[in-house]
């Protein structure tokens, strides 16, 4: 529910520091940061699924859809494939030295997907690292993994997520591991048309702060993602900090830019992410 952010929502929380723990459990602070850090990883991790799903559809390889039912490409990056010894697709997308996309977000370096069809049960799997790869000044290391299937004519996804944002500045680095489990709830019966899409979303991360701090994260209420609004517009995840627990609601499905915070007091607050 945040429309000023986008898909790469990350842009607006480059600002906030997570390196602090040593504030009290209601301050500003802890609250920014906490929620910050766990934002940046998950936007992150939304911003790569994004540019996975662009690449693996506008192929056509997933059936029942083509390059021209997709949405709208990103600018700013050069999309070359190979096919392996064993018929895997090797995708490299490469943003070279510096490029600005169409979202205003300064890329470089390469994302490779390497895509996998389980030709006995039609599952796709996708392996997705990085080489020197930067968005907005932060380095993105490690590995995604993401598996498609289809289930009585519903995709579902499966996402595990061991990634490193190296940040820009002497900021340190966060390390974000975790587990996701998607569904599409909505545009299931227009399979060649995205705008109308909806993802369900459940799962859990660990979000290491450059401090050794850990963020445990769990998804309490299926986070829900609107195509129209490319970013979560509702659902409910607590953040736990050490004894502290957060709960950070997105809403009841408007697209906007606001959530509430409950604090581990109990205080509730509006905030814009």
């Amino acid at each position: 529910m945040k429309t000023t952010i986008k898909l790469l929502m990350f842009t607006a929380l480059m600002a906030i520091s997570c390196n602090s723990d040593s504030d009290s459990s209601n301050s500003g602070s802890t609250q920014d940061t906490t929620v910050a850090a766990d934002a940046k990883a998950q936007a992150f991790e939304e911003d790569v699924e994004g540019i996975k799903e662009e690449v693996l559809a506008g192929d056509g390889y997933y059936a029942s859809k083509n390059a021209d039912t997709q949405l709208p490409p990103s600018s700013c990056r050069v999309i070359t494939q190979e096919t392996l010894t064993n018929g895997d697709k090797k995708f490299k997308v490469d943003f070279g030295t510096g490029c600005v996309d169409a979202n205003g977000n300064n890329r470089s370096g390469i994302i490779y997907i390497v895509a996998h069809r389980n030709t006995t049960n039609n599952e796709i799997t996708a392996a997705i690292t990085f080489d020197n790869y930067y968005i907005n000044s932060h380095k993105i290391e490690g590995t995604i993994n993401v598996s498609r299937v289809v289930v009585n004519s519903v995709p579902t996804f499966t996402r595990e997520t061991n990634i490193t944002i190296i940040q820009p500045s002497g900021g340190g680095t966060i390390h974000r591991e975790g587990s996701f489990n998607i569904e599409k709830i909505g545009g299931v019966s227009t399979p060649l048309d995205f705008t109308d899409d909806v993802f369900s979303i459940r799962g859990n991360a660990l979000t290491t702060l450059p401090n050794g701090t850990v963020l445990h994260m769990e998804i309490t209420e299926p986070l829900i993602r609107n195509i129209g609004c490319p970013v979560i517009v509702k659902g409910k995840k607590t953040i736990t900090k050490n004894s502290q627990t957060f709960v950070l609601d997105y809403g009841n499905g408007t697209c906007d830019d606001m959530a509430t915070l409950t604090l581990p007091g109990g205080t509730v607050v509006t905030i814009y992410l």
